[in-house]
């Protein structure tokens, strides 16, 4: 994926991939399927590169094939439900050789992913039953931070650059499915919502429902859309010409979709987000385009609010243009969870039931015990150390922004959950990488001069 075309060739065979996946599902069954994806996962051990690069482009679509399989169930426990993750994880032990042999990546966060998978091990071991939900919850995070060590090391190929370029295009494919879904609502969506019982999403019926696109859920959907943007505000201040525009043009687009699934963490994150753009790496006129963006931003809040509130009954009152704190469930519920971490020593020991909490240190702090809450909590403040510092020096603008982003929405749920959790660990590989690749190539200076200074200094002793 080093140029354009190929970038777009990817694009399309993988959509094409999706499709045919979908075919063969509803004609031969579910198993047959399955089956097509290991045979891609096992390629992981011939080219780790390729399947993580087809890993970026399925996981926004897995949830809706999932759903078109289901046949009007609710899928949550259908074996497509960890392809993903089961491919990602075969990268990683593709990698385990290279990994033994390798010197390099960040002793500190090696450690700290070491903590975190002990962690979990630990609670695993004292806990009375496991659950499914909580061996997937378990897998999720402890896949999704060894890919951060793994890739920070240099161990699983960085591919963030291919996935820069993929995720403008699939989320447009994304927000264009979304805005469908709202207005007409179709019948697997439909179906899907009411036997998940997920009744935080309004009704099954069109302009009533807080839209989840291909995705599983209006949070991780939000998500998406707002990644999206995110990274298409940072490409229109990296490129000129007409392609600024259009990159102003993509973020822009996915505004209503993300405002639409009703997510005011993922909109909240965007600012945020272009914020630091703002501060760190915005010159002269490009200064206008986060700007320009930011300001679309708060009069779509304001256009949203006034032009659906009087025929979806889910913007009828001040979700976006106004809060309250004493009458806002969602906030109080968010505090409420804050709460938990006054007395953290109740919770040495996870008890990994598989709960969701919508905080991602609380949630860890349940399932997987202090240890592991401290250790993700360290994790995730070298990641923003190492995207402040990017940013501040210009070196991988989308994938430090697109972890500034990550963060703030850590803050409403457990970012690794979801299938999206590998596109952020992708980010947070990326972005640590070339971090700590730049502070090498600053000490190497300074230790060749201590290192002649010495030399020098000998030199003149013998001649003495």
């Amino acid at each position: 994926m080093n140029s354009g075309a190929d970038g777009w060739g990817l694009i399309v065979v993988a959509i094409g991939a999706t499709v045919g996946l979908v075919f063969v599902s509803l004609t031969t069954g579910l198993r047959s399927a399955l089956f097509l994806l290991l045979l891609v996962a096992l390629v992981a051990f011939f080219n780790r590169r390729f399947v993580l690069k087809a890993v970026v482009v399925l996981i926004p679509f897995m949830p809706l094939v999932r759903r078109l399989v289901a046949d009007g169930g609710s899928g949550d426990v259908d074996p497509l439900s960890i392809a993903m993750l089961a491919a990602s994880t075969l990268v990683l032990v593709a990698s385990m050789r290279d990994g033994l042999r390798s010197r390099d990546g960040l002793r500190g966060l090696n450690l700290l992913v070491l903590l975190v998978v002990l962690s979990v091990a630990l609670s695993f071991g004292a806990s009375g039953g496991v659950t499914a939900d909580a061996i997937f919850s378990a897998a999720s995070v402890c896949v999704c931070l060894l890919l951060v060590a793994t890739i920070a090391a240099g161990v699983v190929p960085d591919v963030w650059a291919a996935a820069e370029k993929a995720l403008p295009v699939l989320g447009v494919l994304s927000g264009a499915y979304g805005l469908f879904q709202f207005y007409y609502l179709p019948s697997w969506d439909k179906s899907w919502m009411l036997a998940s019982g997920l009744r935080s999403i309004g009704q099954a019926i069109p302009m009533q429902v807080r839209i989840f696109g291909p995705s599983e859920a209006p949070g991780p959907y939000a998500f998406l859309l707002g990644l999206c943007a995110t990274i298409a505000v940072a490409k229109a201040l990296s490129v000129g010409g007409p392609r600024r525009f259009v990159f102003a043009g993509v973020a822009i687009f996915l505004l209503f979709p993300m405002l639409v699934s009703g997510v005011r963490t993922a909109i909240l994150a965007v600012a945020i987000a272009i914020g630091a753009l703002l501060i760190f790496r915005a010159r002269g006129f490009a200064r206008v385009v986060p700007l320009l963006f930011l300001g679309v931003m708060f009069f779509a809040l304001s256009y949203v609010q006034g032009r659906l509130s009087a025929t979806s009954t889910l913007f009828a009152g001040s979700r976006y243009t106004g809060f309250d704190a004493s009458t806002d469930t969602s906030f109080r519920e968010r505090l409420a969870l804050l709460e938990m971490l006054r007395n953290p020593g109740a919770y040495l020991v996870g008890r990994p039931a598989g709960g969701r909490y919508d905080n991602i240190v609380v949630d860890v702090l349940v399932n997987f015990g202090l240890v592991a809450a401290i250790g993700l909590v360290l994790a995730l403040t070298l990641s923003a150390v190492a995207a402040i510092a990017n940013l501040r020096k210009g070196v991988g603008e989308t994938g430090a922004v697109a972890t500034v982003f990550a963060l703030v929405t850590a803050a409403s749920g457990n970012i690794f959950l979801s299938g999206y959790g590998i596109l952020i660990a992708l980010a947070f590989g990326s972005t640590l990488l070339q971090w700590s690749a730049r502070r090498r190539s600053l000490q190497v200076p300074v230790e060749s001069e201590q290192r002649r200074g010495s030399e020098r200094h000998a030199l003149e002793a013998t001649d003495g």
